[in-house]
């Protein structure tokens, strides 16, 4: 994290007993208020502090703009709303919060984390699941920021020790939609409170969330099929590796599941198929069944099977990231670019597929679900899989992952893609990778590992939660198509959101038989 090598000089004015500062940062350059033109009242219940003027440069020099404040009074703090103008389009409008005693921050457990030395700083959505901080000053008074946004708009939190003192500032950043950037702002409300409890605080964001943003409980979803309120059991059946290294041909996926059958009703499994397209990430944008694994015959012959048993097929399907390097790219590629707020082309995960050692993936193009040209051929690919072998659920790659586009909004994306996708299959059964909650609305089934982060118990309030492909099969920890390769095999937390899942890749139905049916045994209950 970088700071200005000089003193900002940002004013410091006081609400009750908050020490804030503001500053407006453009596409062009970052403003403070001009300390000449505040002016400030307050009464019983609120306060508010207007400027005319702005100052850049440290507050060397002068610029025209302005800024209102308005903090409502609550009983454990402030809320606050802002409206702002610029010389030129604004970015993002911060809240600095001066002054603190020596802070820890709270992590989505409420376990304290250490501030470092260059200052910790969290990302929504990206990194933070729900737009909101908590800190624990020494005293062992707790401080939680968090903002109602119903649009689930970029926002950051940076916590550190001042350049220019021994206090402590928490900085809370607001990004406008890259769409809808101008000279002029409204901030959505921010809450500042002293926190009793941060299980609540917490609770009344997800409150907001219901009541504002469409997220609703398990119980009450419509979009969760009667079928699929009755799975008890995810197997993930790796196929084809990227470097054409088969795991499971569609044959031997065959044999997987009518064993997994005898041992418990078919039409309680979901069959997870990452890499049944071919080349896991090298097929992406071109989805067919792959000749290798047994071609359209064999496929054909899996969903039948499937079907047969009662077992639920659900194809593995990139939603923002194509290999550019295929014949098609060119239909719906060029104009479907993700991109940063400043028009950077926004490249995401890069592995070491070839183990060549660079991670040198250019020919993997991420492109944006909200584009008209990506969201209508992945649309079109999709129905025509789900048409011609008569499937019912869907999953998504990297649904998580996001990028504030000038040009098409993800999260409104993934909106209409989902829509799309169901408003001919009520029956259909649509998951993805990763969770936040803006995606909690969206997908009632996320993929999500616990080697990388554990889930919070609330998240079941609304979702369930599989087994993810970075959790290996038990046989030899193998992750099948997943970029890791090894890992050591644990099973899923024993919780009730969480469906107990199994992975197979070549050799786990001889060598694992035990675990198995240990797992088919929890999946009974």
């Amino acid at each position: 994290m970088q700071f200005f090598s000089f003193d900002p000089n940002n004013p410091v004015f006081r609400i009750q007993d908050w020490a804030l500062s503001l500053q407006i940062i453009t596409l062009e350059n970052v403003y403070g208020l001009d300390p000449d033109g505040i002016h400030r009242t307050e009464h019983e219940d609120s306060a508010s502090l207007s400027c005319i003027g702005l100052r850049w440069g440290g507050g060397q020099q002068p610029a025209p703009g302005s800024l209102h404040l308005t903090a409502r009074f609550e009983p454990e703090g402030l809320r606050v709303q802002i409206k702002a103008q610029a010389p030129e389009p604004i970015r993002a409008v911060k809240i600095l919060i001066r002054h603190l005693a020596p802070v820890t921050a709270l992590d989505q457990f409420d376990d304290e984390r250490a501030i470092p030395p260059e200052g910790l700083l969290d990302r929504y959505p990206n990194q933070l699941r729900l737009p909101l901080l908590c800190v624990r000053q020494l005293d062992g008074i707790t401080l939680g920021f968090r903002w109602e946004d119903a649009e689930h708009r970029s926002k950051r939190f940076a916590v550190y020790l001042e350049r220019f003192g021994d206090d402590y500032t928490v900085e809370c950043i607001h990004e406008e939609d890259a769409r809808h950037f101008a000279t002029q702002i409204e901030v959505p409300d921010w809450i500042i409170a002293r926190v009793d409890d941060p299980t609540a605080f917490r609770a009344a964001q997800l409150t907001f969330n219901e009541r504002q943003a469409g997220l609703k409980r398990w119980e009450e979803r419509t979009d969760v099929p009667d079928w699929a309120r009755q799975l008890r059991l995810v197997v993930t059946l790796h196929g084809m590796h990227w470097s054409g290294y088969t795991f499971n041909t569609y044959a031997q996926m065959i044999d997987i599941l009518r064993y997994v059958a005898t041992r418990i009703d078919g039409s309680q499994v979901l069959a997870y198929l990452p890499g049944w397209e071919g080349r896991y990430y090298w097929q992406y944008g071109d989805y067919r069944p792959d000749p290798l694994l047994g071609g359209e015959a064999g496929f054909t012959a899996l969903c039948q099977t499937a079907r047969e048993l009662g077992v639920h097929l659900m194809p593995m399907f990139g939603a923002n990231c194509v290999n550019s390097w295929k014949s098609n790219y060119h239909l719906f590629g060029p104009s479907s670019h993700m991109k940063t707020a400043t028009r950077n082309v926004f490249h995401g995960n890069q592995p070491d597929w070839d183990t060549s050692r660079t991670q040198d993936t250019g020919w993997q193009a991420w492109l944006n679900p909200g584009a008209p040209a990506w969201q209508r051929e992945l649309i079109r690919q999709i129905n025509q899989l789900l048409d011609q072998y008569d499937l019912h659920a869907v999953f998504l790659d990297t649904v998580e992952v996001w990028v504030n586009d000038p040009d098409f909004n993800l999260l409104e994306g993934y909106r209409q893609l989902v829509g799309e996708l169901r408003q001919a299959r009520t029956d259909l059964l649509v998951t993805g990778e990763d969770w936040y909650d803006g995606l909690l609305p969206l997908f009632p089934v996320f993929q999500r590992t616990t080697k990388w982060r554990q889930t919070p118990d609330w998240v079941g309030r609304y979702a369930r939660l599989m087994g993810h492909i970075a959790d290996s099969e038990p046989a030899r920890g193998s992750t099948g198509v997943f970029e890791s390769g090894y890992a050591p095999y644990e099973r899923l937390p024993d919780q009730p959101h969480y469906l107990p899942t199994i992975a197979f890749v070549d050799g786990t139905l001889e060598q694992a038989r035990e675990e198995i049916d240990a797992i088919i045994g929890l999946a009974h209950g």
